[in-house]
């Protein structure tokens, strides 16, 4: 059994993707741009809020960093609206009772403590590493890197857990094993390079970690 597990939250375990969602038409809308929310979800999910806010920022006319701080107020309005994915904290503890360790490695800012406390969830992690971190962005796998040495993680004993191509990168990036969740309903596409594909968190707790 793998002994740690570094885990992503938007998508993962956070079941946040209608807030992002409408939080991006919001800003859209703001700029006349009228995009579908299978459109934005797509771009969202095969890439990432960054690639559409710049590709907005590209078809607006406006400075991306000013269409960042627009949506960074948009969404922390709708953090209520997010909940956690089904069975994800039955699985962070399935996991932790068979002596795994739990870490998160996220794109996600200040917003990241309040939302694991008010989820429940933030105990079980033994250090939580955020965008005010200053690590290179995913696919980077710096973030990942920093909790293998800090906690002296063993590569092939630890799993970078996400939803998306950009964090099978990630972990391939950081030499770790790669976990993409991909439930029933993602656009992703899987890269090829994952050491296994689940179709639900509690998966993880099935035998066969290692295997596709």
């Amino acid at each position: 059994m793998l002994k740690a597990y570094i885990w992503d939250l938007d998508g993962t375990l956070f079941d946040s993707y209608g807030s992002i969602v409408s939080s991006l038409s919001e800003v859209a809308g703001n700029c006349g741009t009228e995009d579908s929310a299978e459109t934005i979800m797509r771009t969202v999910k095969r890439g990432s809020v960054t690639e559409y806010l710049r590709a907005l920022s590209a078809k607006s006319g406006r400075k991306s960093e000013e269409l960042f701080r627009e949506y960074r107020a948009v969404s922390h309005r709708k953090l209520n609206e997010i909940t956690l994915i089904p069975d994800a904290a039955e699985t962070l503890e399935a996991l932790r009772k068979k002596g795994a360790r739990h870490f998160v490695y996220t794109h996600r800012g200040g917003s990241t403590l309040p939302l694991l406390d008010r989820l429940g969830i933030a105990s079980f992690f033994a250090e939580i590493v955020t965008h005010d971190q200053g690590f290179r962005p995913k696919p980077s796998g710096d973030g990942v890197k920093y909790l293998l040495e800090k906690y002296a993680l063993g590569r092939k004993d630890t799993a970078y857990v996400g939803d998306r191509s950009l964090d099978v990168l990630c972990a391939k990036d950081a030499g770790v094993q790669a976990v993409l969740y991909l439930p029933d309903d993602s656009c992703v596409i899987p890269t090829g390079q994952e050491d296994r594909i689940i179709r639900s968190l509690k998966d993880l707790t099935m035998e066969g970690e290692h295997a596709v």
